[in-house]
């Protein structure tokens, strides 16, 4: 009996503790989630630092003492941040991140030729970094492990403001994760460490320094390629530009491979949430659009943190060029019960989403851990600040979403799947546009687990949409049926297949931007939009898409404000070059002629629209609500849909089909007043045989 109960307490013991498993679970990626090998979902809680004498306090040595950045410094920054990483374990952080300071890097007998900054690498030494990869930051990846820390790593210093494809950095990056994706502990424990591929692009361009939606893709998609033929097979997280704030465009060209998350940073005034705008369904919303990648890969937010205002401190410039108002020493301002609360709901909404904030001290007071052990919060416990909010939710968090030991023994019922369910029997999705299909399987024992990106897929019409990593990107508009197939680890195959309906408009919720300027409200079930003042709504292509092959499109209005009108831009931004509409006034159908319509506003005004590459498309009202019935684009010189995009199957008819519009398989419309010939036909989007 007593063997019993000890037996029970133990499984209640290990349930209790959630995540705290040693030997650190592997991950990998599944679809948009981090996952141990068991297909549990799981999501970190930790924080950032960085083995630098100023930036730690110089609580482990200064140069007034005689300390360097050598072998000695770094047994003395070694034995500090075990203390930190105990205090860590402690406040229930289960991922660090390690920056791989330059302070290490760079060639103390070198003089900086750019300016001395971060973004300096002029004195950038390979050799110094594979000397301290094994005897500093091998050593510190390996205690935050074994205290229960998945580690990411970031490179030395930070990108410069302007980047380009092929730069110097770019090869200064393709260097440094060369030496490392190569080092052999690295290799080994590519489940518990992955890499982050820089920090903070503000800017990026192509080759020639044109601005590219592919630039993001070609920048870093070699360093990825390399890392992967050096044999790492960890995550690796891709930044994004605007300081790790904008991905629209990997929406249409995402990092290649498997493995693939995104590293995004967040702070106060970002993603349309402040202080002054704490709503939890903007800062949704604008993450989401600015961040489209959270629907197709995991996303960990590496940098974030608040306190609010503190009258008589300091206060600073961010990057952006703004004034941050004096705070209690975090980089942003801001206050739990308002920021952070929508901060927090993002998070929780998405679900897939990790974060580490911006350091030890954001977390926890760190002399006070260094003085007797204990771990309480940062700020003096403030509670509209990130050390005490973050300590409470990663307490709350601890107990979800963990990771289970690799060798945990599965029972068959578990492993076996009884049933596979597509996410609908029709899927809606944008041309240009990548997205996540999700697909679940149900298994013997009543668990049901997201497999999407286990799946293999079959596409009738390739030329539509294609699959690839569990990811549907619509080619062009039209319709193609995909089968999914899905093995489970006992061998069984199961089926599921869905349609897929491509157009370049689709009206789904999480299509349309609504905060194209100011916030703006959606309704999808009317296809109502009602912008904010002087604001717009409508779709953004990240990678741009190419509307040249057709000659109109079309908008049917239900019913709309005078001074409406529909906008197409050919840049990114609102403020770029744009093709305007006269104001809609009583039209009930509105109709752009894509081979003459000119440019209305930017540096090209007067000049013709380039089709070729249109970012957004957009409506725009001073107030009033505008009810669209159906918008595309089309070929027909009646302005009619092209029947071929909207086939749905074959229906007999007899020979005459008075009083309808009907249309031959090359769009033309047929006088059908009388009996059609034998032959096939398009009404009401549907394909007829007449025999």
């Amino acid at each position: 009996m007593r063997r019993t109960i000890l037996f029970l307490l133990a499984l209640l013991s290990l349930t209790v503790a959630g995540q705290g498993v040693k030997p650190l679970p592997t991950l990998h990626v599944e679809g948009r989630w981090l996952v141990d090998n068991h297909g549990n979902h799981v999501v970190l809680h930790g924080v950032m630092d960085t083995p630098n004498m100023y930036f730690n306090g110089d609580r482990w040595g200064n140069y007034w003492q005689g300390v360097r950045y050598d072998a000695n410094g770094a047994n003395r920054c070694l034995a500090y941040f075990e203390k930190l990483f105990a205090g860590m374990e402690k406040a229930k952080c289960t991922v660090f991140r390690l920056h791989l300071d330059p302070a290490w890097t760079n060639d103390p007998n070198k003089q900086f030729t750019n300016g001395g900054q971060e973004d300096d690498i002029s004195c950038f030494s390979s050799a110094r970094l594979k000397t301290f990869l094994n005897s500093l930051y091998w050593k510190l990846i390996e205690k935050a492990m074994n205290h229960g820390m998945y580690v990411v790593v970031r490179p030395p210093g930070v990108c410069p403001k302007s980047l380009k494809v092929g730069d110097a950095y770019n090869q200064y990056l393709m260097t440094v994760w060369d030496i490392f994706s190569q080092h052999a502990n690295v290799k080994k424990y590519a489940g518990q460490v992955s890499i982050e591929l820089a920090n903070e692009p503000v800017s990026l361009t192509n080759a020639q320094g044109q601005e590219d939606p592919r630039a993001l893709h070609d920048f870093f998609q070699p360093i990825v390629d390399k890392i992967r033929a050096n044999g790492f097979t960890g995550i690796i997280w891709a930044p994004g530009t605007g300081w790790q704030a904008n991905y629209t465009s990997y929406a249409a060209y995402p990092i290649e491979g498997y493995n693939i998350g995104y590293a995004v940073h967040d702070y106060t005034g970002w993603y349309g949430s402040s202080d002054a705008n704490p709503s939890p369904e903007v800062k949704i919303n604008t993450f989401h659009q600015q961040v489209p990648v959270v629907d197709t890969n995991p996303i960990i937010i590496t940098e974030v943190d608040w306190s609010p205002e503190k009258p008589g401190a300091e206060g600073h410039y961010n990057e952006h060029g703004d004034w941050v108002v004096p705070n209690y020493g975090t980089w942003s301002t801001g206050s739990t019960s308002k920021w952070g609360k929508a901060f927090k709901a993002c998070l929780d909404h998405f679900g897939n989403i990790s974060m580490t904030l911006s350091g030890t001290g954001c977390l926890l007071d760190i002399d006070r851990l260094l003085k007797d052990g204990s771990v309480v919060p940062a700020f003096g416990g403030l509670e509209e600040a990130c050390g005490k909010a973050c300590m409470d939710w990663y307490a709350d968090y601890y107990q979800v979403d963990w990771p289970h030991a690799d060798d945990e023994v599965q029972s068959d019922e578990s492993l076996t799947a009884v049933s596979l369910t597509a996410p609908a029997e029709e899927v809606e999705v944008m041309v240009g546009s990548n997205t996540a299909v999700n697909l679940n399987a149900t298994f013997q024992d009543g668990h049901v687990r997201e497999v999407t990106a286990l799946a293999t897929y079959e596409v009738d019409v390739p030329d539509v949409v294609s699959m690839a990593y569990g990811r549907l990107r619509a080619l062009k508009e039209g319709v193609a049926r995909v089968t999914a197939t899905y093995t489970d680890a006992k061998g069984n195959r199961l089926t599921a297949s869905y349609r897929v309906r491509a157009t370049f408009f689709p009206f789904a919720s999480q299509f349309i931007s609504t905060s194209l300027y100011s916030e703006g409200k959606y309704n999808p079930a009317t296809h109502a939009f009602s912008p904010g003042q002087y604001g717009q709504m409508g779709w953004q292509y990240g990678g741009g898409i190419d509307m040249s092959g057709y000659k109109y499109l079309v908008v049917k209005l239900k019913s709309a404000p005078a001074n409406a009108h529909l906008n197409l831009f050919t840049t990114p931004s609102i403020w770029g070059d744009c093709c305007g509409t006269p104001d809609f006034g009583s039209k009930k159908q509105i109709v752009v002629n894509l081979k003459t319509a000119k440019y209305t506003s930017g540096g090209k005004t007067g000049q013709l629209l380039d089709t070729k590459n249109i970012f957004i498309v957009s409506f725009w009202s001073n107030f009033g609500t505008i009810i669209v019935d159906d918008m595309y684009l089309t070929n027909n010189d009646d302005y009619s849909r092209e029947g071929a995009t909207a086939i749905d199957g074959v229906q007999a008819s007899p020979t005459a089909v008075p009083g309808t519009h009907v249309y031959d398989l090359n769009g033309r419309r047929i006088n059908s007043a009388g009996s059609l010939p034998p032959g096939v036909y398009i009404r009401d989007g549907k394909k007829i045989v007449v025999r």
